[in-house]
């Protein structure tokens, strides 16, 4: 590629070096939050899988339960809202990794989680 004037008239070359620095400011989680990029390209899982954690730490703090009462043990920051319903749409995908098990109407902490 030929070298070609800019704006200004000057000449561009390839081989030049940039520097640029900028100070960001706030707390911890914001300029992570700043800094952070999504190389993927793609949508991100990270609420669907923050969800899913939460969902099983509840289920191995309670020591299992029963649909409605998972969900009313949930807090309430979850990423997408779980009534009884969506917990046992959610629960049938963590069975699926031995995560959960479902014992007459009640979920207990799966076989993977003793590992």
């Amino acid at each position: 590629m030929a070298d070609e004037p800019d704006t200004d008239g000057e000449t561009d070359t390839d081989d030049e070096t940039v520097s640029v620095s900028m100070e960001i400011t706030g707390s911890y989680e914001e300029v992570i939050s700043k800094l952070e990029t999504d190389t993927s390209g793609g949508v991100s899982l990270t609420p669907v899988l923050a969800d899913f954690e939460t969902l099983l730490e509840t289920v191995v703090r309670i020591d299992g339960g029963t649909r409605s009462a998972i969900a009313e043990q949930l807090p309430a920051d979850m990423n997408a809202a779980f009534d009884a319903e969506a917990v046992v749409d959610a629960m049938q995908v963590l069975e699926r990794y031995d995560l959960v098990v479902l014992e007459g109407n009640t979920w207990k902490p799966g076989p993977q989680l003793d590992r």
